[in-house]
């Protein structure tokens, strides 16, 4: 990853946490030959931070235009929103214009530290095949649950939600979801289909500084697979050798490493499994190698305390 807004809030998003979890302050990162160098006056820490995907120009180009129309919308503070896997900003109006504004709407309300959903309504579509059985057929972003789904439909049904990439956080919120699935169910005849809104929900959260102030869009090419796994090892190994590059030659006392990946949640990220089956020898001298996904920070390998400690 570039030495751009992204990676820095990644970075900055990465050491916060590491100062809560063990109660240090290193501060004011410094980008340095790839990495970044943060210090809390006594000792210093190394950062690489890089995403587990090729980056794309065009896919960039598209994250910074976002950004750039966000920034302008007057909002203060560093402001970091994850993009669903396969999920795509809007580039056409008046859709593009509509994207911004309730991102500014929710960022708005936001303390540093703080973290939200920001929602966008999409087209799921529902047909009904028979009357007899129980059973809903989903495709799309919602076929995580289809068992769920299913038990709250009537009759035989397929669901299209390919274009949802990624539903609330919330449990409440999936049950009442799931629920209104079903009354709107109950009105659909035999060998008819209905159209229906189901929101959408980003993570925005607002980093505990306000550097960089601003927006940041991070996510992976709507073409990346984060499920993938020959995909996700060869990207995880290609960054680790690329970290060891950037952060052996520092003279610093903790080196960490942020991997970003594309999960609608972080409690599904692999990516941690993946490294820890890698070759020792590319984190046997990285103190920290961590997972940044979805507004989370997910340790793989982590000290017991700092080495100084």
């Amino acid at each position: 990853m570039a030495t751009d807004r992204v990676a820095l809030s990644c970075a900055r998003l990465l050491l916060d946490w590491l100062n809560a979890r063990f109660d240090a302050s290193f501060a004011a990162l410094e980008p340095r030959d790839g990495a970044f160098v943060a210090s809390d006056g006594a000792h210093s820490a190394g950062l690489f931070v890089a995403p587990l995907w090729e980056e794309d120009a065009a896919w960039q180009e598209r994250l910074r235009g976002h950004e750039a129309r966000l920034d302008a919308g007057g909002v203060e503070g560093a402001f970091l929103l994850w993009v669903p896997p396969r999920a795509t900003p809007p580039v056409e109006e008046p859709a593009a214009s509509v994207f911004v504004q309730r991102v500014l709407d929710a960022a708005a309300s936001l303390a540093p530290g703080e973290r939200t959903e920001v929602t966008f309504p999409v087209v799921v579509k529902m047909g009904k095949s028979r009357e007899e059985g129980g059973y809903a057929s989903v495709t799309g972003g919602l076929s995580r649950w289809w068992t769920r789904i299913t038990e709250s439909v009537q009759g035989t049904f397929s669901v299209d939600s390919t274009a949802v990439h990624r539903i609330t956080h919330d449990g409440d919120a999936r049950e009442r979801l799931w629920e209104s699935i079903g009354e709107i169910a109950r009105d659909v005849a035999v060998g008819r289909a209905v159209a229906f809104d189901v929101d959408e929900a980003w993570t925005l959260q607002r980093l505990p500084g306000d550097e960089p102030n601003g927006f940041a869009l991070a996510g992976a090419p709507p073409s990346v697979d984060p499920t993938e796994g020959i995909l996700v090892r060869r990207a995880a190994r290609k960054r680790l050798q690329q970290a060891n590059e950037a952060l052996l030659p520092l003279e610093v006392d903790l080196r960490a490493v942020g991997l970003v990946g594309a999960y609608e949640y972080a409690d599904l990220e692999g990516a941690g499994a993946t490294v820890k089956a890698l070759d020792p020898g590319l984190y046997a001298r990285l103190e920290a190698v961590c997972v940044l996904a979805d507004g989370d920070v997910r340790p793989t390998f982590l000290p017991r305390s700092l080495p100084w400690q």
